[in-house]
Protein backbone atom coordinates (compact mmCIF):
# COMPACT_ATOMS: atom_id res chain seq x y z
CA UNK A 1 0.00 0.00 0.00
CA UNK A 2 1.63 3.84 -1.12
CA UNK A 3 0.05 6.79 -0.64
CA UNK A 4 -0.33 8.96 -3.56
CA UNK A 5 1.93 10.72 -5.85
CA UNK A 6 -0.57 13.73 -6.61
CA UNK A 7 -0.37 15.47 -2.77
CA UNK A 8 1.34 18.45 -2.75
CA UNK A 9 0.85 18.99 0.94
CA UNK A 10 1.05 16.91 4.10
CA UNK A 11 -0.10 17.02 7.66
CA UNK A 12 -0.51 13.88 9.38
CA UNK A 13 -3.77 14.10 11.58
CA UNK A 14 -3.74 12.16 15.48
CA UNK A 15 -7.43 10.99 14.36
CA UNK A 16 -6.68 7.45 13.19
CA UNK A 17 -6.55 3.86 13.83
CA UNK A 18 -4.75 0.80 12.49
CA UNK A 19 -6.06 -0.53 9.76
CA UNK A 20 -7.32 -4.46 10.14
CA UNK A 21 -9.30 -4.85 6.90
CA UNK A 22 -7.85 -4.72 2.93
CA UNK A 23 -9.06 -1.75 0.94
CA UNK A 24 -11.73 -2.50 -1.15
CA UNK A 25 -13.41 0.87 -1.70
CA UNK A 26 -12.98 5.21 -1.91
CA UNK A 27 -15.31 7.25 0.21
CA UNK A 28 -15.98 10.49 -0.53
CA UNK A 29 -17.32 13.22 2.03
CA UNK A 30 -18.06 16.69 1.81
CA UNK A 31 -16.15 18.93 4.33
CA UNK A 32 -19.27 21.26 5.16
CA UNK A 33 -16.94 24.19 4.67
CA UNK A 34 -15.52 26.15 1.56
CA UNK A 35 -12.01 25.46 2.64
CA UNK A 36 -8.43 24.88 1.82
CA UNK A 37 -6.66 21.63 1.95
CA UNK A 38 -4.27 23.68 4.71
CA UNK A 39 -7.67 24.65 6.57
CA UNK A 40 -8.73 21.10 6.91
CA UNK A 41 -5.75 19.62 7.62
CA UNK A 42 -5.13 22.02 10.32
CA UNK A 43 -8.50 21.20 11.94
CA UNK A 44 -7.93 17.25 11.24
CA UNK A 45 -4.72 18.45 13.44
CA UNK A 46 -6.78 18.59 16.28
CA UNK A 47 -7.22 15.76 18.84
CA UNK A 48 -10.41 17.11 19.74
CA UNK A 49 -11.97 17.31 16.36
CA UNK A 50 -12.36 13.13 16.35
CA UNK A 51 -11.95 13.17 13.10
CA UNK A 52 -9.80 12.82 9.43
CA UNK A 53 -9.82 11.32 6.09
CA UNK A 54 -6.93 9.99 4.21
CA UNK A 55 -6.82 12.62 1.34
CA UNK A 56 -8.49 16.04 1.23
CA UNK A 57 -9.40 17.88 -1.73
CA UNK A 58 -10.07 21.81 -2.47
CA UNK A 59 -11.76 23.90 -4.98
CA UNK A 60 -8.60 24.84 -6.57
CA UNK A 61 -7.97 20.85 -7.19
CA UNK A 62 -5.18 20.56 -4.26
CA UNK A 63 -4.92 17.17 -2.89
CA UNK A 64 -3.93 17.12 0.67
CA UNK A 65 -2.61 13.90 2.88
CA UNK A 66 -3.76 13.83 6.48
CA UNK A 67 -4.07 9.59 7.56
CA UNK A 68 -1.88 7.32 5.51
CA UNK A 69 -3.56 4.38 3.37
CA UNK A 70 -2.25 2.26 5.49
CA UNK A 71 -3.88 3.37 8.42
CA UNK A 72 -7.84 3.94 9.21
CA UNK A 73 -9.26 7.51 8.90
CA UNK A 74 -12.27 8.59 11.23
CA UNK A 75 -14.04 10.01 8.38
CA UNK A 76 -18.00 8.43 8.11
CA UNK A 77 -19.03 7.33 11.22
CA UNK A 78 -18.70 3.98 10.64
CA UNK A 79 -15.40 2.17 11.40
CA UNK A 80 -16.71 -0.71 9.32
CA UNK A 81 -16.79 1.59 6.26
CA UNK A 82 -13.47 3.36 7.22
CA UNK A 83 -12.04 0.54 7.86
CA UNK A 84 -12.21 -0.38 4.41
CA UNK A 85 -11.97 2.73 2.37
CA UNK A 86 -9.50 5.14 0.91
CA UNK A 87 -11.46 8.55 2.40
CA UNK A 88 -11.44 12.07 0.79
CA UNK A 89 -12.76 14.92 2.09
CA UNK A 90 -13.59 17.32 -0.57
CA UNK A 91 -14.23 21.15 0.08
CA UNK A 92 -17.57 22.18 -1.25
CA UNK A 93 -17.81 25.34 -3.09
CA UNK A 94 -21.32 26.74 -1.66
CA UNK A 95 -22.90 26.21 1.71
CA UNK A 96 -26.12 25.79 2.76
CA UNK A 97 -28.58 24.89 2.10
CA UNK A 98 -27.06 22.49 -1.15
CA UNK A 99 -23.44 22.42 -0.35
CA UNK A 100 -22.75 21.85 -3.89
CA UNK A 101 -18.64 20.83 -4.69
CA UNK A 102 -16.75 21.79 -8.05
CA UNK A 103 -15.60 19.76 -10.51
Amino acid sequence: MSNSSLICWTKISPNSSYRSSKITKITLHHAASCGTIYSMGNYFALSSAKCSANYGVDSDGRIALYVNECDRAWTSSSSDNDGQAVTIEVANNSGSPNWTVSD
